[in-house]
């Protein structure tokens, strides 16, 4: 330590400066006076940077698609449903403009590219922290779907897709309110939704390769995706409210629905046929 007053050192035990005298305890209080001040200044600086809404580090509080930016919960849900009704407004365009044209092309032609982009645009809007590109990634899945969907409406026809996405909608609805209703009950479902899928997927390659009928797997792949519908909607409302978390939430409930209505129009089409 050093004197305040002539800035000689002074040892350890000495009650004055052996210089000029000047008694320590008095410098020692106004050290600690000191301290203390900086300290609340400190802390008055960062709770005043919160309540101005400063951002955690990788944030901005100037809203644009190049960076992620922190919404408030009802913008945040807005953002969510406007991605994932833009998902389905395009199917249903994709549907109307092309099925015709998709009518008249090998299935596989369309099937194989599809895999491929849906899986570049699932891990793009996983991986991806800005809004921006999680939305290309968004679209690589939910665009080539259309092309799919209308390669369905051909072969099963547009009254039985239609009556399907109607089912659907009215299913994913209330696994939502259920969500709603019970979100800490749907928020731990993953690892047995999980478990359950991995599960039967087994049991349908198992039923393929043997000749087995798929008609149970297909019911029940499809209670899991109603399960996952309810799942996603919990998770997505727990995580923290960025755009970014609204486009990747909204990306996975899409792949629910979707994954449901493939599943009930394939129990309808294989009903059908058996009949």
């Amino acid at each position: 330590m050093y004197c305040q007053n002539c800035g000689s050192e002074i040892r350890r035990g000495e009650k004055f400066c052996s210089n000029c005298g000047a008694p320590v305890a008095a410098q020692q209080a106004g050290d600690l006076s000191a301290a203390l001040k900086a300290a609340q200044a400190v802390s008055q600086s960062a709770f005043s940077s919160d309540a101005a809404g400063v951002l955690p580090n990788g944030l901005s509080d100037k809203p644009g698609l190049l960076q992620d930016f922190a919404v408030s919960p009802e913008r945040y849900n807005l953002i969510l449903g406007g991605t994932l009704l833009w998902g389905f407004v395009m199917n249903v365009l994709f549907c109307l403009l092309f099925s015709r044209a998709v009518a008249q092309i090998d299935f596989s032609w369309i099937l194989v590219p599809y895999a491929v982009l849906a899986l570049a645009g699932i891990l793009l809007n996983t991986f991806s922290h800005k809004p921006l590109w999680s939305f290309v990634g968004y679209n690589l899945v939910v665009l080539p779907l259309g092309l799919v969907l209308s390669a369905l409406i051909a072969e099963e026809g547009s009254a039985a897709v239609r009556e399907t996405f109607q089912i659907t909608a009215a299913v994913a609805a209330g696994m939502l309110l259920l969500s709603n209703w019970k979100p800490d009950f749907f928020s731990r479902l993953g690892p047995c939704l999980l478990g359950a899928l991995l599960i039967a997927v087994a049991a349908e390659l198992l039923t393929y390769f043997l000749g087995g009928g798929l008609v149970l797997t297909n019911a029940l792949v499809a209670l899991i995706f109603c399960g996952y519908i309810g799942y996603d909607w919990a998770r997505a409302q727990q995580r923290p409210k960025t755009a970014d978390n609204a486009i990747d939430s909204a990306c996975a409930l899409y792949l629910d629905i979707i994954n449901l209505l493939l599943r009930v129009l394939a129990s309808r089409s294989r009903s059908r046929r058996r009949d």
